[in-house]
C-alpha cells in the first residue's frame, strides 16, 4: 500500500525504517559507522506546508531510530525542496548530483560523509523502495 507525503509522513518514515532493517547491503555499508542524520523536506512552489524533518540514527550497520522530529543534535543534514525530494525518490534525480549541483544542501563533515558514501547511498535506495504517493 502506498504512503502519501506529506500527509502520512510518520508512516512513510516507519516504512523507510523497515526497509533499512531488511537491507543487508545497508548493514554491510554502514558497519563501523555511527551518525545522526537530519533529512529535511522544505516547502517550495508545489508544497507550502511545514518542513518535514526526519531524525535517522545509523549505528554500526543498523538504524535504531527513524522518526519525525524538529529539534535535535545531528552530524549530517540533507535539506532540499519538496519537488527535488519527489524527483529523487522517484529515481529521476541522482542524489549525489543533487548535492553537488543543487538543489540539495548538505551539512556536516564532508570527508567523513565521503568515506561512508555507500551507506548514504543505501539510505537513499531504501527511501526509494518505499511505495510513495505525493500529494503535491
Amino acid at each position: 500500500m502506498s504512503t502519501t507525503l506529506p500527509e502520512e509522513a510518520d508512516e512513510w518514515v516507519a516504512e523507510w525504517h523497515g526497509a533499512l532493517a531488511d537491507r543487508p547491503a545497508f548493514a554491510e555499508a554502514a558497519a563501523d559507522f555511527a551518525a545522526t542524520f537530519r533529512f529535511e523536506i522544505t516547502p517550495d512552489d508545489a508544497y507550502d506546508g511545514d518542513p518535514i524533518v526526519v531524525r535517522l540514527v545509523v549505528d554500526d550497520g543498523a538504524c535504531p531510530v527513524a522518526e519525525l522530529a524538529t529539534e535535535f543534535d545531528y552530524d549530517f543534514a540533507l535539506r532540499g525542496p519538496y519537488e527535488a525530494w519527489k524527483a529523487m525518490l522517484r529515481g529521476e534525480l541522482d542524489a549525489a548530483e543533487a548535492v553537488m549541483d543543487g538543489p540539495f544542501r548538505v551539512e556536516g563533515n564532508t570527508i567523513e560523509l565521503l568515506q561512508h558514501q555507500e551507506a548514504v547511498a543505501e539510505l537513499v535506495r531504501a527511501a526509494r523502495d518505499v511505495d510513495t504517493t505525493f500529494a503535491h
